[in-house]
């Protein structure tokens, strides 16, 4: 069992970090045009797919093993909005605000009660 939920958690975590990417590799790719939206969809259907159902298999084993998708969904939301942050950070040279520090925080406090 606890292999089971080792398994879940990593499959929530892979993927928000699968979803938080994409908006990253687009913006930092991609012009925002209509052309190259649809050029980076078609690229990254493939990631967007194993993504989509690693995630999928993770909500649907993890209801079954915590009992809680609430909790899996706030796992979800704190690593997609921490992962986004360093992306952006990382790549696109963006500088956040004590308030988006701040927020990340709250996020985390947000999930770790969820879990209770």
């Amino acid at each position: 069992m606890f292999v089971l939920k080792f398994l879940v958690l990593g499959a929530i975590i892979f993927g928000a970090i699968v979803f938080s990417l994409l908006p990253i590799l687009s913006a930092y790719f991609f012009q925002p045009t209509l052309k190259d939206s649809i050029r980076f969809n078609v690229y990254f259907l493939p990631i967007s797919f194993i993504g989509n159902i690693v995630l999928s298999w993770g909500f649907i084993q993890g209801s079954r093993v915590f009992g809680n998708t609430v909790m899996l969904g706030g796992l979800q939301t704190g690593v997609y909005a921490v992962v986004v942050t360093l992306l952006s950070i990382l790549f696109l040279q963006q500088k956040i605000s004590v308030y988006s520090i701040i927020g990340l925080f709250l996020i985390a406090i947000g999930t770790i009660l969820l879990n209770k």
